[in-house]
């Protein structure tokens, strides 16, 4: 029989104690994991910490990242599922793919719903997410976020919607697979990982997101804090207000690493346009671009990499 490991942060995809075993189960659904188990799978819950997305830190992420790979090194687990609010759920499901490398499965999942309401999702992305976790078919595919019966790649998935059941999707890339009753397909796999070694990660890294005609006060305020790193989630394929380039130079003069990513959450950034501020003045001063990465990807990306090496030269290998 396989067996996966539910790992639960919090969110709300709520759990319980069993009154009479003492063991954590979904709310009402003791019926599902009985049925998982007449499957063939067998499934143990570990709790990491009773939070909230929006209350859960990068830290902590790495934290978790830690227990994973400490429970998928054990030859009788099969997969780990990690339950996660959804408000955040993306940065952790990535910082997991960027930090635990392993071939057996890693899936993240949660619900847009709590247990109280009607049309409660949980439990559904939870069995969908531990069939993922067993299934041969996901092996050596990284991190994955399992919901609504689709199946996505960390680096790509985004949350798009406040309320909706299927709030998650890939823009540019769409899902790998789907979950279909007890049967997993998958369409294609991710076209490139990336491992970052890291015993720990620098916090002091910034998201700046302007708007029209935004003046440079936030950067400048960042700059002045002596922050390790910011990143900027440019207009377009890698444009900023041509004011804001002295700010930006200035960083870089002091060794604070800028990267770019685009404010539309996917894909390249790269343009021919010649005007001030554009994306060659960007290339020029010595930015890094965090390519097809959204904002709050692009800064735990850098806060690993600033955690993993210090000097400019080093962590530019993580920004291709």
């Amino acid at each position: 029989m396989k067996k996966v490991i539910v790992v639960t942060t919090g969110g709300s995809i709520a759990f319980k104690r069993n009154t009479a075993t003492g063991a954590l189960v979904p709310v009402d659904g003791e019926d599902a994991i009985a049925q998982l188990s007449n499957s063939g799978i067998e499934v143990e819950f570990n709790e990491f910490s009773s939070l909230p997305g929006s209350h859960f830190t990068p830290m902590q992420g790495l934290e978790l990242a830690r227990q994973v790979d400490s429970l998928l090194h054990n030859d009788a687990v099969s997969g780990v599922v990690v339950t996660h609010g959804t408000d955040t759920l993306e940065e952790t499901a990535y910082l997991l793919d960027l930090t635990v490398h392993h071939e057996k499965p890693v899936v993240v999942t949660g619900a847009t719903r709590p247990a109280t309401m009607p049309g409660y999702d949980g439990l559904h992305n939870l069995a969908s997410a531990i069939r993922v976790a067993a299934a041969a078919e996901t092996r050596e595919t990284g991190v994955l976020v399992a919901f609504a019966g689709q199946i996505f790649a960390a680096s790509d998935v985004q949350k798009v919607s406040a309320h909706s059941v299927d709030a998650f999707t890939a823009p540019g890339s769409g899902p790998l697979g789907w979950i279909v009753a007890d049967r997993i397909w998958m369409r294609h796999r991710p076209a490139q990982r990336m491992f970052i070694p890291c015993a720990h990660l620098e916090e002091r890294v910034d998201l700046i997101t302007p708007g029209q005609g935004s003046d440079d006060r936030m950067i400048r305020h960042a700059i002045a804090d002596r922050v390790a790193g910011i990143v900027i989630e440019a207009f377009g394929s890698g444009r900023l207000p041509p004011w804001w380039l002295p700010a930006i130079q200035e960083a870089t003069a002091q060794r604070i690493m800028v990267a770019i990513a685009p404010c539309t959450g996917s894909g390249a950034l790269h343009d021919e346009y010649g005007y001030v501020g554009s994306y060659h003045d960007l290339e020029r001063l010595g930015v890094l671009f965090a390519h097809y990465l959204n904002g709050r990807k692009a800064r735990i990306k850098l806060m690993l990499a600033l955690g993993a090496v210090r000097r400019p030269e080093d962590v530019r290998v993580w920004f291709p």
